[in-house]
């Protein structure tokens, strides 16, 4: 027995200073060290490329890259190729939306119905309304669960269907998406329910109420002023040499990149560098380099938990990494893996591409997060 006891505490302690060793390793005191160690875990992920970056305030710190973005073409991933960003690009939407918030087009609480062409209500719960902030904050009620059973994939184009097209088929009792599945079994607002459908619907509602194309006011509104110079929502307006190829084993066409009529819930490339300029003005409470993109007040609104929840706030979520409290959002799409955060204590912001799905990057992000903590 006790022979037996000091063998379980012999593994305790081992495992204890091997804990201590693989979190010491994921420190770095310079730039070289940083990248001898990014390149180590970005060859123990296996995946096919990486791009990172890691910021403070306002401040760009480092930025590099790792792997192909082509692996046919031998073609290097630089901190200037463009990726697919997945759910991250909720983000924008959130943004997007919190502009017509301030000018008063549109508050947190309407009833959405006043905006849109058609009724969006849970038929289990005819008489709640479904607001804004509830889309916002995944409490629609809105549910992904027969959506995710279709095949809307468009490769190699914008699909063709407008989101004005697209909602009126899944919200109108005739349209060829419409289900009462569109909907969960839990009244609005009273249970998190993450929502791809609801969050592009806020895209929606956004050209609805600014009577633009939900991408121009983007690119009016944020990308332009932030200087996001290699930011788009379309693939027609993205050049093919730029991109990143998704390599994933679901993605048979001779053209890899995809396109989807929701949109606005994950359909955004982008850099890590023009992404980091967006992450920045997050940080510095709706301003970076003396634009400001939302006032201050909206910023604490967006970063405000909602509902009681632990987690989620206005489209971004409040998560921790190896004990390391940080606010943002992550994604994942057939071939993409994408990470945006900052910490919440110090201003330090991470964002890490990844041109292949379900990849882990956590010793990554936390390298970033470790060396910009020192700067």
């Amino acid at each position: 027995m006790k022979n037996r006891m000091l063998t379980i505490l012999l593994g305790f302690l081992l495992l204890s200073v091997w804990s201590c060793q693989k979190e010491a390793d994921l420190t770095a005191n310079s730039k070289e060290e940083l990248e001898e160690k990014l390149k180590s875990e970005f060859e123990k992920s296996n995946t096919t490329s990486i791009a990172y970056c890691v910021v403070k305030n306002d401040k760009m710190l480092h930025s590099g890259a790792l792997g192909f973005a082509d692996t046919k073409n031998n073609k290097l991933a630089t901190d200037d190729t463009r990726y697919l960003i997945a759910s991250v690009s909720k983000t924008i939407t959130a943004v997007a939306v919190m502009k017509l918030v301030e000018q008063n087009s549109i508050q947190l609480d309407d009833d959405i119905n006043q905006y849109l062409p058609f009724s969006v209500r849970n038929p289990s719960f005819p008489n709640d309304k479904i607001t804004l902030r509830m889309l916002l904050s995944h409490r629609s009620s809105i549910s992904d669960k027969f959506q995710e059973t279709l095949t809307l994939d468009c490769y190699g184009i914008d699909c063709p269907m407008s989101l004005d097209q697209y909602f009126k088929a899944v919200f109108t009792n005739t349209g060829q998406y419409f289900s009462a599945n569109n909907f969960s079994n839990k009244a609005p607002s009273k249970a998190e329910d993450y929502s791809n459908l609801g969050s592009a619907l806020i895209g929606y509602l956004v050209e609805r109420i600014s009577k633009t194309p939900f991408d121009v006011y983007c690119m009016n509104n944020i990308f332009t002023p932030l200087g996001m110079t290699k930011t788009e929502w379309r693939l027609a307006n993205t050049p093919i040499s730029e991109l990143a190829i998704p390599y994933s084993p679901d993605i048979s066409s001779p053209n890899p990149h995809y396109t989807f009529p929701d949109y606005p819930n994950g359909g955004l490339r982008t850099t890590v560098l023009d992404l980091s300029k967006f992450l920045r003005m997050v940080i510095q409470n709706g301003n970076f380099n003396n634009t400001q993109i939302l006032t201050p007040a909206s910023m604490a609104a967006m970063k405000t938990l909602q509902f009681g929840s632990t987690e989620f706030c206005l489209s971004f979520y409040y998560d921790t990494i190896r004990g390391r409290n940080v606010l943002g959002h992550n994604g994942g799409e057939k071939g993409v893996t994408t990470e945006m955060y900052y910490d919440t204590n110090n201003n330090v912001g991470v964002i890490v591409f990844s041109n292949e799905e379900d990849v882990e990057l956590e010793n990554i992000v936390s390298l970033l997060f470790n060396y910009g903590e020192k700067q």
